[in-house]
């Protein structure tokens, strides 16, 4: 029997997927130019929609070309360093630092160079390995998955501004949940990233999940339609909805009453465990209201617009609710209604 090509593991490139050729493409066109308008991008989106992938899949497409050197660095570290380390790990990069006399033994990295002394300061170590970067004509991008606003990624972030101003060919790609990403635009010294483009990843596209629903499960069209509507174009819902279909073959119910049930375990809780209270609360009378009339919420909640907009504002940023027309607010996530209120009820 073939394995399941669809994956339950977040972040991890699955068989079966729907790229966003379109989002992905602007961003590698915007890198790509001869003297680019954007150096950075920062990837929005809730928790399950697909950001681990759709910039490994950029990574992967900027690797491709000669003049791209490619390195993830990981949020939890400290991050300067780590870039130095990366980057002197690849063999070519390493002789053009000899040659430029690029001495790293204070940080631990590399051997002594003869005749060049030490550079005991991490952003001056790398501008001049970036500045070598740039005499061979190539360009750096580095990635960042899951950013928040911690100490070290300030720190990298401020540092990252100074390579800007230098004019080294350094590209930023990060990742980060909706409040993660807002607190450190928002965090002291970080006004550039203010300004920085950003990418809200959209739903995936409707009518390439009922094509990837038809041809891999081998379905017909109104079960594949059927299919496609529960995901509500929410990226980890695809998986898991075809993950279970997969599993099992002709009974369609099961599957997807454990595609909903391993959503509320696996992401909606963690979902729900980092939203505050006050919006745990406009959720809960959003999902009594079977129209999704904003005047109904209001009346639910005995709040005056003024009070009400902040946190529909905030929840359609953060991608739990959509606008799909004035005065109306809907669930975006696939169950996510009947999970706040059974949430709600077990929270009373």
């Amino acid at each position: 029997m073939a394995s399941n090509p669809f994956t339950l593991i977040f972040g991890q490139p699955p068989l079966e997927m729907i790229e966003r050729s379109a989002q992905a493409e602007k961003i590698i066109s915007d890198f790509c130019q001869e003297r680019p308008s954007n150096a950075i991008n920062l990837v929005t989106g809730i928790r399950g929609c697909g950001k681990t992938v759709f910039i490994t899949q950029i990574a992967e497409r900027l690797r491709e070309k000669k003049e791209w050197i490619i390195v993830n660095l990981n949020p939890q570290r400290d991050l300067l360093p780590a870039l130095a380390a990366k980057l002197h790990s690849d063999h070519t990069l390493v002789q053009w630092f000899q040659e430029a006399g690029i001495n790293l033994q204070a940080f631990g990295i590399g051997i002594e160079i003869k005749g060049a002394p030490p550079i005991h300061d991490i952003e001056e170590a790398l501008i001049r390995m970036l500045r070598s970067i740039q005499k061979h004509n190539k360009r750096l991008l580095v990635t960042i998955d899951e950013a928040t606003n911690s100490r070290d990624m300030r720190i990298f972030a401020s540092a990252y501004q100074i390579f800007l101003r230098e004019q080294l060919p350094v590209f930023l790609l990060m990742t980060g949940l909706y409040h993660q990403i807002d607190r450190l635009r928002n965090a002291e010294g970080m006004t550039f990233l203010e300004r920085a483009p950003r990418t809200v990843l959209s739903p995936l596209n409707f009518s390439a999940i009922v094509e990837k629903f038809l041809n891999t499960l081998k379905v017909n069209q109104e079960t594949a339609t059927r299919l496609a509507k529960a995901t509500k174009g929410y990226s980890f819902a695809f998986q898991v909805i075809g993950y279970f279909c997969w599993e099992y073959p002709n009974q369609l119910d099961i599957a997807l009453e454990k595609s909903r049930d391993y959503l509320y375990e696996f992401a909606y809780e963690k979902i729900w465990s980092e939203l505050s209270a006050k919006d745990r609360e406009v959720l809960a009378a959003a999902a009594q209201s079977e129209s999704g009339e904003i005047s109904h919420i209001r009346e639910i909640l005995d709040y005056s617009s003024n009070q009400f907009n902040p946190y529909r504002d905030r929840l359609i940023k953060a991608g739990v609710l959509n606008a799909p027309q004035p005065g109306i607010v809907k669930f975006a996530l696939p169950w996510f209604d009947l999970f706040t209120l059974e949430r709600t009820l077990r929270d009373q």
